[in-house]
This record gives structure tokens, C-alpha cells and sequence, in this order.
């Protein structure tokens, strides 16, 4: 009998070393800790960060536990990884992987805790992320659509696993222990989608939840108690639950055939690398605006266009991408233009040229009284289309103006997956303007750089708090 997918995971997590690690993962994964220690800073300065440092500092003070960034305070393991999670998916500003799973304020805060705690070196941290972000990556997938139409909300349903097994490698949990670990995650784990298919605002706790309870599960997994096997892929497992079934059966996918072998999942574990495709945002809105705002700013360097020449702007982007946050259930806020639309960002772009990374996030779910005259007027003139043969983040954009001209730009899906000197290049200009001492910050970053010669996480830790 071959082995389930849980247990090829435990076992690639547990022999994962980081002598195995590519050059090239070893640079995204410090691309996405630097990304999610800028943002925390930056969701600090939210009400939603404030109040969750509020509230885990009345709650669950502990002298001896965790930091909890920007503010420098500890807690209790998990209490400070619910508030660094708060703080990093505050702003909409987390990384993400196929637009609709974010893994970092998931594992990283979970990461960062039981580093911190248990005294790892920077090597260890980075397995333990690589372990994480790979596993939650394959497991989600080209599952994540159907995961979306079930009505769940897939970073949250994916991301505990990949918090418990971060969790899980830093407390050196067997391999036994990990597939439990994994076990427990898959049926803690939760969040719908009737919050943004509404309006409601319960997905801004997801991933901060997700992230405790995953942490739970690792910590549960240390006691003498058996997990199941086969608990992704068994009769009344994950995917059954969160999937429809198991058998590889797809209700939805971005592009291509509606059938996955489950077998797949893990095939060429440790040699191809899902992590790669991670994409870092350094825009406060969806993921699926992120390369809208980068192809618009793009074609603006190119060109001078005058506002009142334009006779219409035309989006085409992957169809999943114009329906968010599912087919099955689609949020008229986000398809409808308006204010957080993808249809909004594209006019602020094209009519500013750029769109400012610290600028406050926008939602189409909350009201908001913006009096951006110019930008409601442009934005009647965008047009936004969806296609099964696109990939995501590939959006194509066409300007038109009233004489017949046009202006044309189009991305092929990889152009915002960031190296870390990217990511420098991304952040490091914001930083004059981030409630935060710079030199703290370019410290942040030096030390990033070379996380993998730290012996413990405690000097990176301080220059966020």
C-alpha cells in the first residue's frame, strides 16, 4: 500500500534540511519574510491593527512569551502570532499564491513565534518556511476554486496546515507527530466566503485565526494521540470536505481540465519548487489588482496620455479573476464599478500614472466618501473582461482614445513573482514615509539578507518592534 499524502508530507518535512534548499528558494522565501516585516509595520498603523495589539496585550500578556511587532510587548506563542498575522494581512498588502491563498501571514507569524521561543537559527526558520509555504501550495492549487465554491474561504482552510507544520518543524515534532499535526489541522480548519460574497468583514480574522489554530495543532500533536493517515485525501477527509470529494473532481479551475490525480499533489516534492510562484503585494487590494495597478503603471511610464482624450480602457484577465470570490458565489461589489473595483484601479493608475503602496486600503464592501472626481469619471470608461484561457495575474489592458489610438500592455502571470532584490527595490522607498526609523528598517533588511548566518531570530524580531 503506498503511503498516504500525509504521511510523504510529515516525511518531507521532517528530512527537509537546508543544505537541500535551491539558491533560488532560499531567495524567495527572504523576499517573503522581508515583505511580511514591512507590512506588519505598516498594518500597525490601521484600526485593525491597533485594536488587535490591544487586545492581546489585555488578554494574554506573558512576560516570558512571544514579541509582538511594532509594539515590542510579549504573549503568549499564539497570542502574538494572531496579532503579527493581524498586522500583516491588515493592509491587503501579504504575499500570495494562485490570487486566493495567502501563505505568509499565515506561516510567517506562526514561524516567528516558535523561532523566537525555541531559540532557532535563521536556517531553521527558513526550512521551516520552505516546508510550510510547499506544502500549503500543493495541497491547495488547482484545488483552491473549488474550495472557493464550496463557500470557503481557501487561505484561511489552507493556511492552518501550513501555520501547524511551520509550527510543527520548529518544535522538531517527529514524523509521526506531523501527521498528526496535519490531522489535527485538517479538521480545526474553517472560514466562509459569505463575507466578501456580502460585504461582511469576518475575512479580515481569518488568516490571524487560522494562524492560532494551527499553532494549536502542533502543539496538541506533541501529546501521545494518533492522527489519520489519510486525512487529505481519505473518504470523509479534507478534500472531501473542502473539495466536494476525493477523487480529484473539479467544480472550478483557473484554465484547463476539470480532473486532478491526486497522486500529482506530491510528485516532484523537493526537486520543483510551488513556492517559486509566490507573489509578493505591494498594493493595498486584491491580489488579481496587483499586476491590473503594475500593467497600467507600465504603460503610463511609456507613454502621455491625456485624461479627457480617452474614449475607453479594457481589462481582460483570467474569468475567476472577475468574479471573486467565487463563480458560485460572486460579490456584485467587486464585478460592479465602483470604489475598490478592479475597474476603480485601473482609472486611479491611468490617470495618476502610479498607484501609492501606502495609499489606505480600499474596499469595495465598505462605504467610503473618497471624493476622487477624476477617477469616478475615468473609471465609467473601464471595461473589465473575464476568460477561462488567461492565466491569472496575466491581465491585458487596451486604451483607446477618441481618435482611434491605442495603447496596449500585457503580462504572461510570472512578472510579479519578486527575488528579494526585487523586493528590496519595492520596499526600500516607502520607508521614508513609514511611521518606523529607517535605519531600523535598512537594518531589517541587511539582516534578512543574510537570515541564514543568524543564530537566533532576536536581532530581526527587534527591528520590527
Amino acid at each position: 500500500m503506498a503511503d498516504s499524502l500525509t504521511r510523504v508530507f510529515s516525511r518531507f518535512a521532517k528530512n527537509l534540511r537546508y543544505e537541500q534548499l535551491p539558491d533560488e528558494v532560499v531567495d524567495k522565501l527572504k523576499a517573503s519574510l522581508l515583505h511580511a516585516m514591512v507590512v506588519s509595520i505598516i498594518g500597525a498603523g490601521t484600526e485593525h491593527g491597533k485594536n488587535a495589539i490591544q487586545l492581546i496585550k489585555r488578554e494574554e500578556p506573558q512576560s516570558e512569551g512571544s514579541t509582538i511587532l511594532f509594539d515590542g510587548s510579549k504573549s503568549t506563542r499564539s497570542g502574538a502570532a494572531f496579532v503579527n498575522s493581524k498586522l500583516m494581512h491588515a493592509t491587503n498588502q501579504s504575499d500570495s499564491y494562485r490570487m486566493l491563498l495567502h501563505p505568509g501571514p499565515c506561516v510567517i507569524p506562526a514561524a516567528l513565534s516558535s523561532a523566537e521561543l525555541e531559540n532557532s537559527t535563521g536556517k531553521e526558520l527558513l526550512v521551516a518556511m520552505a516546508a510550510a509555504y510547499e506544502i500549503q501550495a500543493r495541497i491547495g492549487s488547482d484545488f483552491i476554486p473549488s474550495t472557493q465554491a464550496r463557500g470557503f474561504r481557501s487561505s484561511a482552510v489552507y493556511g492552518t496546515i501550513a501555520s501547524a507544520i511551520a509550527t510543527g518543524m520548529l518544535l522538531n515534532l517527529t514524523e509521526d507527530q506531523l501527521v498528526t499535526c496535519m490531522a489535527l489541522a485538517c479538521t480545526f480548519t474553517g472560514g466562509t466566503n459569505e463575507g466578501p460574497r456580502s460585504g461582511g468583514r469576518e475575512m479580515m480574522f481569518h488568516e490571524p485565526v487560522a494562524t492560532r489554530t494551527g499553532i494549536m495543532a502542533a502543539l496538541l500533536s506533541q501529546e501521545d494521540v494518533k492522527g489519520s493517515e489519510t486525512s487529505l485525501e481519505g473518504d470523509a477527509g479534507f478534500y472531501n470536505a473542502f473539495v466536494g470529494n476525493n477523487t480529484g473532481e473539479l467544480s472550478y479551475v483557473f484554465a484547463g481540465p476539470k480532473q486532478v490525480n491526486l497522486n500529482s499533489i506530491v510528485e516532484g516534492l523537493g526537486s520543483n519548487w510551488e513556492l517559486l510562484h509566490i507573489t509578493p503585494k505591494i498594493y493595498p487590494t486584491a491580489g488579481y489588482n496587483n499586476p491590473v495597478i503594475e500593467l497600467m503603471t507600465d504603460i503610463r511610464k511609456e507613454h502621455v496620455i491625456e485624461f479627457d482624450r480617452i474614449s475607453s480602457i479594457h481589462v481582460d484577465m483570467n474569468w475567476l479573476e472577475t468574479t471573486y470570490p467565487s463563480p458560485a458565489f460572486p460579490s456584485s461589489a467587486r464585478t460592479s464599478p465602483g470604489i475598490g473595483s478592479t475597474h476603480y484601479f485601473a482609472a486611479y493608475t491611468c490617470l495618476n500614472g502610479y498607484y501609492p503602496p501606502l495609499k489606505e486600503r480600499v474596499d469595495p464592501e465598505v462605504a467610503s466618501d473618497l471624493k476622487e472626481e477624476q477617477v469616478l469619471k475615468l473609471m465609467e470608461k473601464v471595461t473589465i473582461e473575464g476568460h477561462k484561457d488567461r492565466l491569472a495575474f496575466s491581465p491585458r489592458i487596451t486604451i483607446t482614445l477618441f481618435d482611434g489610438t491605442e495603447y496596449k500592455g500585457e503580462y504572461q502571470g510570472t512578472e510579479l513573482e519578486w527575488d528579494f532584490k526585487t523586493e528590496c527595490d519595492r520596499v526600500q522607498p516607502l520607508f521614508e514615509n513609514m511611521d518606523w526609523p529607517t535605519e531600523k528598517l535598512d537594518k531589517m533588511i541587511e539582516i534578512v539578507r543574510n537570515i541564514e548566518l543568524e543564530e537566533s531570530v532576536h536581532e530581526m524580531i527587534a527591528q520590527g518592534s
